[in-house]
Order: C-alpha cells, then sequence, then structure tokens
C-alpha cells in the first residue's frame, strides 16, 4: 500500500510542481501571485486543465511570434517565451516590450544591412536567468511515462487498480500535454532584461532634396515584415481547448467507475462526482464565453460562479473518496507486471 501512495503522490507532485512554468513576477504581484510557482501548483491542483488551457495560450503565441521573426538570426522558441513571459523590458516605459515593437529593440534585434540578429543567445537566456533544464524535464516525463505505462499494464492483464491511481493517471497525462507545451520556456525567470527603444531615424528634407521623393530607408527604421501583427489567440481557442481537456481529464476519472469501494454510498458519490466534473468545464467555457459577449451578464457570472464552486467541492470529495477507497483493497490490487520493474523510474 505504501508502494502505491508513494508512487501517486510522486506523480501527482511531478504534475502539480514540476511541470509549471511561472511567468516573470512583476513589482505590482502580491506575496501569492496568480502566475507565481505557488499560484499555478494551487490552480493545477484543482484545475489541471485551466493550466494545460493556459499553456496552450502561451505556446500559440509564441509560436506565431517566432513564425514572424523567422528570419532573424539566433532567435527560437525560447527567445518568443521569453517574449510573451515579458521577459524584455523596457524602464523609460515602465513596461515590457510589445509583442509587435521586438524590431524597435536594438537590445532584442539587431538589424543589419543584410540580415537580423537577436542579441541575447538562447543560452545566454537559460543560463542567466532560467534554473531549469531539458535533463531535469526529461526525467519528470520518465517517471510520468512509467506511471501510464504500469497502469496500462495492470489493466491489460486484468488486475485492480485504485482510484488513486486512476486519478493520478488523469494529472499525468494532461501533465505531459503541459510539459511538451512548455519544453522550450524557461523556468523560474526572476529578472528582466533592460532594453531601450530606439526612435526611426530618417534624412530631413532640404532645398536640393525633392520632397515628393521617398526618404531613404535607414536601418533603424521600420521594415514591412515589423509591421505584420501578431495575432493572439482568441477566446474560442483558449475555450475550447479549455473545455476539451476538461472533459479528458473527467472522462480518466470514469475509468474507475466499476471499481470496488467500500460502500455503496461512495460510489455513488465518486459516480456523480465524476459525472459532474467531466460536464462542468463545457457548462464554465460556455458562460465564459457568453459572459465576455453580453454586457451587463450578471446572472451568467453568478451561475458561473455556483458551477466552479460546486466543481471544486466536486473535487474535494473526489480527493476525499480516493483515500477512503484505500481501507478495504482487492487483493490483486498489490500485484504488478513483472517487466514494469525493469523500465526507468523513481519508486
Amino acid at each position: 500500500m505504501w508502494g502505491i501512495v508513494y508512487s501517486c503522490l510522486l506523480a501527482v507532485f511531478a504534475c502539480i510542481w514540476m511541470a509549471v512554468h511561472p511567468d516573470l513576477p512583476k513589482p505590482s504581484d502580491g506575496i501569492w501571485p496568480p502566475k507565481s510557482r505557488i499560484g499555478l501548483m494551487m490552480v493545477s491542483l484543482v484545475s489541471p486543465e485551466g493550466i494545460l488551457a493556459f499553456a496552450w495560450h502561451q505556446f500559440l503565441l509564441s509560436w506565431r511570434i517566432s513564425k514572424k521573426h523567422k528570419m532573424v538570426e539566433g532567435w527560437t522558441l525560447t527567445h518568443s517565451y521569453f517574449v510573451v513571459m515579458d521577459g524584455f523590458f523596457d524602464p523609460s516605459k515602465g513596461g515590457a516590450a510589445g509583442l509587435n515593437d521586438l524590431e524597435r529593440y536594438p537590445g532584442i534585434i539587431k538589424t543589419g544591412n543584410t540580415r537580423k540578429a537577436a542579441i541575447a543567445t538562447k543560452q545566454e537566456i537559460l543560463d542567466n536567468r532560467s534554473k531549469g533544464d531539458a535533463f531535469s524535464k526529461f526525467i519528470i516525463v520518465l517517471q510520468l511515462l512509467w506511471f501510464i505505462t504500469q497502469y496500462v499494464g495492470r489493466w491489460a492483464s486484468h488486475l485492480h487498480r485504485s482510484q488513486l491511481e486512476t486519478m493520478t493517471l488523469a494529472y499525468a497525462a494532461l501533465c505531459l500535454f503541459v510539459y511538451v507545451l512548455w519544453w522550450h520556456k524557461p523556468v523560474n525567470i526572476q529578472f528582466p532584461i533592460h532594453v531601450t527603444e530606439e526612435e526611426p531615424r530618417s534624412v530631413p528634407p532640404t532645398s536640393e532634396t525633392n520632397v515628393d521623393q521617398p526618404t531613404p530607408k535607414m536601418e533603424t527604421d521600420v521594415d514591412q515584415m515589423s509591421l505584420v501583427r501578431v495575432p493572439g489567440p482568441g477566446d474560442v481557442e483558449d475555450i475550447f481547448i479549455f473545455a476539451a481537456t476538461g472533459m479528458i481529464f473527467g472522462g480518466i476519472h470514469c475509468l474507475a467507475w466499476s471499481f470496488p469501494f467500500p460502500t455503496r454510498a461512495e460510489m455513488i458519490l465518486w459516480r456523480v462526482s465524476v459525472i459532474y466534473i467531466t460536464v462542468a468545464p463545457v457548462f464554465v467555457a460556455l458562460g465564459i464565453w457568453v459572459e465576455a459577449r453580453v454586457n451587463g451578464a450578471v446572472s451568467q457570472g453568478i451561475v458561473l460562479t455556483f458551477i466552479s464552486l460546486v466543481y471544486t467541492a466536486a473535487r474535494v470529495l473526489l480527493l476525499v473518496l480516493t483515500f477512503s477507497s484505500l481501507r478495504s483493497p482487492p487483493p490483486d490490487l498489490y500485484q504488478t507486471p513483472s517487466w514494469s520493474s525493469f523500465l526507468p523510474h523513481f519508486g
């Protein structure tokens, strides 16, 4: 029993703590800002589908920034994530460099006569400001893959699985997607890179210059590529990802539908709770969509708050039932496929 609990808690810890990649802290943030590691951990524990939707939003935005600057020498997806995290800070404006204004900053992109190049290298961003590396991420992913593999192996061998393992499987499945989306995102950034915007220079008209002729283009002038706007992910995309991943997370809990429970009441509570957490994200997504488009949607806001509170209560109830069901496990719960011990893992 201790081996089951230990491996599950280790996997959940990897999901709600190691997988989150917080954004750059801001001076206006409190002790526990929503996008800090503690804040993201709390959100991930209660609503991992929300973290996955947030990771997808940042990945899509970073991918579009990289696509726009694909001709910039040395520009990587890590640079784009650093921009999304407000990593390039302009002290003169008191804010971060805009997504569509990067080429205005010579401290970000150096523009020459024939080429453009990123000033800060990927290694400089990761070594000087990030405390994570690909190896540590690989170890966590390997542990989660082992957990999923041995769960599927026990299912194929017709061995019982516990409700705790099923809940952990739901966390691990969503967490793997988060790891993939945030693979190139720097971890635990504490300090930004200070940059200063450079004003475009042009040749002033003189008596010998025809004002009707186009002004010669200088190095610091904005070219046509810089005028291309980076479209942010729309509300529909974010809402769809949130609803879809929420249904996947709740659907995995439904794998324990016919598992043995100590009492019939606990079985009914489990089934009602898993049905609710499976369908609730759809109603939450619809409520957010309606509230964002209907002015004065007070009733929708009240309904959305009610659905969210009941969802939290259902998640807490599932957590309690998960551990209470371990008091009378079936005998074959302690059996594992012999081949699973040869896979590299912890615990």
